[in-house]
């Protein structure tokens, strides 16, 4: 088994002023991680997926270049890009790194 932290990543492009929708996605993300206390969340509330530059999302990949992530939880592929270029590029990122992908919504693992 690989050590490290669990992340979640939330995004949102219509989240209300609450962060309804983004406190949604973390809920059931953390549901799948195995110790919720110490799992990394990254939300990204009203942001656009075809947006690289979404300051939760730059965090995540920052922190996965750190390293000690072990996987990254998110509700399903479009929560982290919009456009298949951008989402080609964070796979290469999780892969390069070893950090393993959980989509929950899709009941897949990736990268």
């Amino acid at each position: 088994m690989r050590t490290g932290t669990d992340a979640v990543y939330a995004r949102s492009a219509a989240d209300d002023e609450a962060g309804t929708a983004c406190r949604d996605q973390v809920r059931q993300a953390l549901e799948r991680v195995e110790e919720p206390a110490r799992a990394a969340v990254y939300a990204d509330p009203g942001a656009s997926g075809l947006d690289a530059n979404r300051p939760a999302l730059c965090r995540l990949l920052a922190d996965v270049r750190r390293g000690g992530l072990r996987r990254v939880v998110v509700r399903d592929l479009a929560r982290l890009a919009r456009s298949a270029p951008l989402l080609e590029t964070i796979l290469e990122e999780l892969r390069a790194t070893d950090v393993e992908l959980v989509t929950i919504g899709e009941g897949n693992r990736h990268a």
